[in-house]
């Protein structure tokens, strides 16, 4: 069976997507875009269409955003002492 390609993107065609899309195609999770979605005054605003209810976000102009944060790594917690 043929494998499905994608139709190739028209240049200057913006790629909408809501939070779910938008973390597959970064491949992380929903509720981690949630969390920086609420705690980084940075996190681009959402769009909607109208008539809509969704927040939708740009791909293209998202990624900007997520490829351009400062990432800060968490703390190793396997080195600290049991007490």
């Amino acid at each position: 069976m043929p494998e499905r390609s994608e139709p190739p993107r028209e240049e200057g065609v913006r790629e909408l997507m809501n939070m779910s899309k938008l973390a597959e195609a970064l491949g992380v999770t929903r509720q981690w875009l949630h969390k920086l979605r609420v705690s980084d005054p940075e996190f681009p605003a959402a769009e909607r269409a109208p008539g809509s209810t969704r927040d939708v976000w740009d791909l293209r102009a998202f990624r900007v955003y997520y490829e351009g944060r400062e990432k800060r790594p968490g703390e190793r917690t396997d080195l600290k002492s049991k007490e």
